[in-house]
């Protein structure tokens, strides 16, 4: 049973129900933390419950359109074994998808994309021209850690239909950006401003209103990290090690995309928070100590080279030899 549309699933690492659509173990909707929850017995964990048919909707046709347009996999059935197939009558590229035959023409076709080891992507905010001044777009971008190219882009404006429940609400209180000089103590209130939140990966980053006029919808920051990673789990569905920004809803998306890996212990996450005052500083990282933070008391490294500070954390055991070279 093919598990790229599951969304509602437990998150847990090392617990058996991980990314799977179903289990006895779970029940729902339980509301003992203050919102709609799967609770799944197996591990006691209690991750927030979504629409999973205004999911499978909005993000069947996200996977469609991207694949029409750049040509890596069948925007039929999402097949990445494909053959050249001719030209159109103005001379591109078509493609014929071995699997079910779809025969289409990309936009941008690319033939092949160098599989990464390490993905690593960041989370910003991008300004953008909407209903008012001071708009802003959530933005992920994915690299390929050790070459430094571009793998995939998202934003959380969407061209597309997409249901009331995927939508982001500004409440009219964003959460305040951290520019604490204590690196161990950011990482901490970065933690707490988790718990604070309505739920975990419910995010209040600032107002997003589109002109009144404009075509598409702005999602919720947690539906945009699952269809991104969805792309990059069929580009490279064996890629095990994942570099993120310090966002708990990132490993979530990560970890469900990446389930069977990551049920077999054969994946990473890591957290990086980084304060980097001298780029050019090549002497070797320090190992400090370690710190435990947040709901769930993961443990932090942190290290030291010259003027530069990084926390580390690996999320999903790891070999924690690979903290010294890790950053974003």
């Amino acid at each position: 049973m093919s598990t790229l549309f599951t969304i509602n699933a437990c998150k847990s690492f090392g617990c058996r129900n991980l990314g799977q659509p179903t289990s006895t173990d779970y029940s729902w909707p339980d509301y003992r933390l203050g919102y709609p929850a799967l609770h799944c017995r197996a591990c006691g964990s209690y991750p927030p419950l979504f629409d999973e048919q205004q999911f499978r909707d909005w993000l069947s046709v996200h996977l469609s359109t991207f694949a029409t347009e750049k040509g890596h996999f069948c925007p039929v059935c999402y097949g990445t074994k494909t053959i050249c197939y001719g030209h159109n009558p103005q001379g591109s590229q078509r493609i014929q998808c071995r699997n079910c035959k779809k025969v289409w023409t990309p936009k941008q076709y690319q033939k092949e994309i160098t599989p990464p080891e390490i993905i690593e992507t960041v989370a910003l905010l991008v300004p953008f021209q909407g209903a008012s001044g001071g708009q802003k777009l959530y933005v992920l971008i994915s690299f390929d850690a050790l070459r430094g190219n571009i793998l995939h882009l998202s934003t959380n404006y969407t061209q597309h239909q997409a249901g009331e429940s995927l939508h982001y609400r500004y409440r009219g209180n964003a959460e305040p950006e951290l520019h604490e000089s204590n690196i161990v103590q950011r990482v901490d209130m970065r933690e707490a401003q988790f718990l604070r939140r309505s739920q975990f990966d419910e995010i209040q980053y600032g107002s997003a209103a589109l002109k009144r006029n404009a075509k598409g919808v702005i999602l919720r920051p947690v539906i945009t990290a699952h269809g991104h990673f969805r792309v990059l789990n069929i580009l490279f569905p064996t890629v095990k090690t994942h570099v993120i920004s310090h966002e708990c809803f990132l490993r979530g998306a990560i970890i469900t995309a990446w389930a069977d890996l990551f049920r077999q212990q054969q994946g990473e996450i890591w957290f990086i928070e980084e304060e980097i005052a001298d780029d050019t500083d090549n002497m070797p990282w320090r190992f400090q100590g370690t710190t435990y933070h947040g709901w769930w008391k993961n443990q932090w490294q942190l290290w030291v080279q010259g003027k530069n500070r990084k926390m580390v954390c690996a999320l999903t055991g790891g070999n924690n030899s690979k903290a010294e070279m890790l950053s974003l």
